[in-house]
């Protein structure tokens, strides 16, 4: 989008006080502040109408804030798997350390992975490792190979699907509200082009226009780091 949506929604209030205001004197006629005023309320919202209307702004919100939970639930999951990896393939190579056929089994496997895919590759190759070695044993209660294949099944299926699928509808809803934000723009701009037309510099209405309606959006100035502070200089000794 070209410009934030904050900035829209400011301007789209700030116009349609001033098209109000000059209501008694001319209405645009492609759009009244009121027509003006529902629009706006397609992306913020209106608790007061009836039924109350749930503004794109709202069901982004609610859609990213899906997201985050299934993507958090992912992230916690799949750090159980990697830290039942580390666990079982460790403690597998010391119960083993004598057999050198199981040794051969378990050449080569890691557990120091810094990806979801390399956490997956990994937690699949273990598993498959552990399915010669003996699957009765494991290294705790609770780490055991029917569980562990339950955890990896959920982390590269069901929850991946999920992290997925909620982000691609996340990303759906904050496409819906730039097009709406867009639209709501090329409205003020339009209605912002007439005004000037019909009050000119220097009348009261054009005045009013043009100073009371933004036009010129800024992005926000990024916080600059502070310069770090110099090194202390080494003390000599005489």
């Amino acid at each position: 989008m070209s410009k934030e949506v904050d900035f829209i929604k400011d301007r789209a209030v700030k116009t349609i006080s001033v098209a109000r205001q000059l209501g008694g004197k001319w209405v645009w006629a492609e759009a009244d502040p009121d027509a003006m005023q529902l629009q706006l309320e397609t992306i913020i919202g209106n608790s007061t109408a009836t039924p109350p209307l749930v503004g794109q702004e709202e069901i982004a919100s609610q859609a990213e804030g899906t997201q985050d939970h299934a993507n958090g639930l992912w992230e916690q999951q799949l750090n159980e798997q990697h830290r039942r990896t580390v666990q079982a393939l460790g403690m597998a190579r010391t119960k083993y350390r004598n057999d050198p056929v199981s040794l051969a089994v378990l050449r080569g496997l890691t557990a120091n992975s810094h990806s979801h895919t390399a956490t997956l590759a990994e937690a699949l190759a273990w598993e498959s490792a552990w399915a010669r070695l003996d699957t009765t044993w494991s290294p705790t209660t609770i780490n055991t190979f029917a569980a562990f294949k339950v955890l990896r099944k959920q982390c590269a299926e069901d929850l991946q699907t999920d992290a997925s699928d909620t982000h691609a509808a996340w990303r759906t809803e904050v496409v819906k509200l730039n097009a709406m934000a867009n639209d709501l723009e090329e409205l003020l701009e339009a209605w912002y082009a007439d005004a000037q037309r019909m009050f000119g510099e220097g009348t009261p209405e054009g005045t009013l226009i043009r100073a009371a309606i933004p036009t010129t959006y800024t992005p926000p100035t990024p916080p600059v780091p502070p310069d770090p502070a110099p090194s202390a200089s080494p003390t000599k000794t005489p």
